[in-house]
């Protein structure tokens, strides 16, 4: 008997007794998750791993943390972090809702109209890949306001994600579906609101839901370069003065935020699609 296969039949043996053992509730594995990531970034700080012994460590930034979310300004003769946080908002929240208002209607047309295809596709096609980040140059330019500039970056991110995601969820309608309409006597408004729309609504949750994380991407990159408040600019005048308490209490206020819009994104969209066998945006 080979080596390699008595090995095998030991771990198969483990694997058999652990079936057994009751998994943990999900909640416990996120925890477990958090905990570890916590101990790592501790221990990368302990043993000035890299440029770690330049950043706080995790109960130094949540101190931190605490004190601004107290009501302590961020800098010297500054605002709070919740004017901060209020600017941001209100520029993802406008960037995005209007991302979204135009994409859907584009990308209904779009996916439907081989017409639109032909002729309105190709200029979208051509924007796409500019990254968000390069039309900070120019929205600082072509807009005399901040507020206008960092908008029109974050519409920029979450617009195409939006327009693809639902272009595609209408080319991926069964044609049975739009025949059976059609020999019922339904009308093009039937066709759309019964059939068209609610095919391509898991597509446009999908869409909607990437366009949240580019949003917030978007908007902390043009915080940078624009802009008085925000979570973004405050963060990047941090790094720049090298208050790393700040810059990293900047971060978890981002990912806190992203990750709360994506989360209600999702539970709207499983909400919409609750009609869909293979889950939705689940």
């Amino acid at each position: 008997m080979s080596s390699s296969y008595s090995v095998q039949r030991y771990f198969a043996r483990i694997g058999r007794r652990l079936d057994g053992v009751p998994r943990p509730p999900r909640y416990v594995l996120k925890a477990m998750s958090v905990v570890g990531f916590l101990a790592v970034w501790w221990l990368f700080v302990r043993v000035h791993f890299l440029g770690f012994d330049l950043l706080p460590t995790p109960p130094e930034a949540f101190s931190e943390l605490f004190a601004y979310v107290t009501g302590r300004p961020m800098t010297n003769g500054g605002v709070s972090l919740y004017v901060h946080s209020y600017y941001t908002l209100y520029r993802v929240s406008l960037g995005i809702g209007l991302a979204v208002a135009l994409a859907i209607p584009f990308g209904l047309l779009i996916g439907w109209s081989s017409a639109a295809r032909r002729y309105v596709q190709p200029a979208f096609e051509l924007l796409r890949p500019i990254p968000p980040v390069a039309w900070v140059p120019i929205a600082l330019i072509a807009f005399s306001s901040d507020l206008a500039s960092i908008v029109w970056v974050v519409f920029v991110g979450a617009f195409f994600p939006v327009l693809v995601n639902t272009i595609e969820g209408v080319r991926s309608i069964e044609p049975e579906y739009v025949r059976a309409v059609r020999s019922l006597g339904g009308s093009d408004w039937d066709l759309l609101r019964h059939v068209v729309v609610p095919a391509a609504l898991p597509s446009i949750t999908t869409g909607t839901m990437i366009s949240v994380g580019i949003g917030w991407i978007a908007v902390v990159a043009a915080e940078m370069l624009s802009g008085n408040y925000g979570v973004g600019y405050i963060t990047y005048q941090a790094y720049r003065l090298m208050q790393t308490e700040t810059v990293i209490v900047g971060i978890i206020t981002l990912g806190t935020y992203g990750a709360v819009s994506s989360y209600a994104v999702s539970k709207v969209g499983d909400r919409l699609t609750a009609w869909d066998a293979s889950g939705g945006s689940r």
